[in-house]
């Protein structure tokens, strides 16, 4: 099993929120979902294109106010490209089976190509990993992935504290290939327990600790800033290529990785062009 389809793996059992805890969150909008018009990296101001943010919540229930929302913002900005959070996993026959199997980023896709838009990813997992363990010792990168996933498949699969031990030494088993440079630490159940002890002492059970909790530990803090910091330059650099090439852009992300207002100048977007 090689990164990308472990990282991928990990991805996919995540709700559509971007395949990341809350904790990444670069603003907390009160709305359920906000739309930034018009606002660039200070130094990245489109040179002819536009570019819409629009945040998403989780859901599959076709339902939810969000799509219809969705679908105007579509037709507002008349997107020339799509970036979105999560693996491409294609659409399915038509809107309701695409919003119910895949959710809002499925969806994101399906307007894309009604409205015949280039989609791209926005996250990039094996080039996260590679930019965290260039900054981690080996052990703590470790923890913090598997515990990560472990929280993950809990979440999306309801499993007791046994499923989750047995996914766990699966898992750890897989680790050689899976997280490269870490196979000669934490190598069973029990080093990772221990591990899981000495650097997370208030955390409870490693087997139950919850998904999005706000993370008490100074290492995981760390690593979820250095994550931040990753995606927040990627983001950037993704919508200035865009822009200055004269796209409209529009940028479907969880409303708890939306950027940050004091992270951005707002700039008086160019006149879309119909």
């Amino acid at each position: 099993m090689k990164i990308a389809a472990f990282l991928l793996a990990s991805a996919l059992l995540l709700p559509a929120a971007g395949a990341f805890a809350q904790s990444f969150a670069l603003a907390a909008p009160a709305a359920d979902v906000q739309e930034l018009v018009g606002c660039y990296p200070a130094a990245l101001a489109p040179a002819s294109g536009t570019v819409t943010y629009f945040g998403t919540e989780t859901s599959h229930n076709t339902q939810h106010e969000q799509f219809a929302r969705l679908r105007q913002a579509f037709a507002a900005s008349q997107p020339t490209v799509v970036l979105f959070e999560n693996p491409d996993l294609g659409v399915d026959k038509d809107e309701s089976l695409t919003i119910t199997r895949l959710g809002e980023s499925g969806y994101a896709r399906f307007l894309a190509q009604q409205y015949g838009a280039k989609t791209e990813r926005l996250d990039a997992p094996v080039a996260e990993y590679e930019y965290l363990r260039a900054r981690t010792e080996v052990a703590q990168l470790k923890l913090y992935y598997l515990l990560r996933a472990s929280q993950q498949f809990r979440q999306s699969t309801g499993a007791s504290k046994t499923l989750t031990k047995q996914a766990m030494q699966q898992q750890l088993a897989n680790c050689a290939t899976s997280l490269p440079g870490t196979e000669h630490v934490l190598q069973r159940l029990d080093a990772f327990a221990a591990a899981y002890r000495q650097h997370c002492p208030g955390g409870g059970q490693w087997w139950a600790r919850p998904l999005g909790a706000q993370p008490a530990e100074a290492f995981i803090r760390r690593l979820d800033e250095d994550l931040l910091a990753f995606r927040t330059q990627r983001l950037a650099r993704q919508v200035a290529a865009h822009t200055q090439a004269g796209e409209r852009v529009l940028v479907v992300i969880s409303r708890r990785h939306l950027p940050a207002p004091a992270a951005y100048a707002a700039t008086t977007p160019a006149s879309p062009q119909r």
